[in-house]
């Protein structure tokens, strides 16, 4: 589905513009575990496609719900409050991004929200750790 697609880019763009210094954002997972901060988009999921309409032809009015899920890892050596406190601060960057995604730009958007998110916290020899996935529904109408 082109709509959860383009969402997922609006996201990406969204976040671009917001992390703060110090905090890589990249569209996958770049596989550099050398950065302290990181926020990557990960999997991408069309969960549900219903009929809205009757019509004749072949092509009718969708709606659709799908997901998009933000990864971040924040590194903090010797303090694991620290890192899952970084990890907080990440996905409420996710939130702000996912409410200044203009709709009007992704045809058939209707609407992109953080709906949950997990945090594991762990401490290491490398130092203390927090991962945090981020699940955002992306609800819209289209036409398939």
């Amino acid at each position: 589905m082109p709509l959860i697609f383009d969402a997922k880019v609006a996201l990406f763009e969204a976040l671009r513009g917001r992390v703060p210094a110090g905090v890589q954002c990249t569209f996958a997972e770049s596989g550099q575990s050398d950065r302290r901060r990181q926020i990557w988009l990960g999997a991408t999921t069309d969960e549900e496609l219903e009929s809205s309409a009757m019509r004749t032809g072949p092509r009718k009015p969708t709606n659709v719900t799908g997901y998009v899920e933000v990864h971040a890892v924040v590194i903090a050596p010797g303090d694991p409050i620290g890192a899952e406190r970084g990890a907080y601060a990440l996905r409420d960057l996710v939130a702000d991004a996912c409410h200044a995604v203009d709709r009007a730009s992704v045809a058939g958007l209707v609407d992109i929200r953080p709906e949950s998110s997990t945090a594991e916290t762990a401490e290491t020899t490398d130092g203390a750790y927090s991962a945090l996935t981020i699940r955002v529904r992306v609800r819209g109408r289209t036409t398939i």
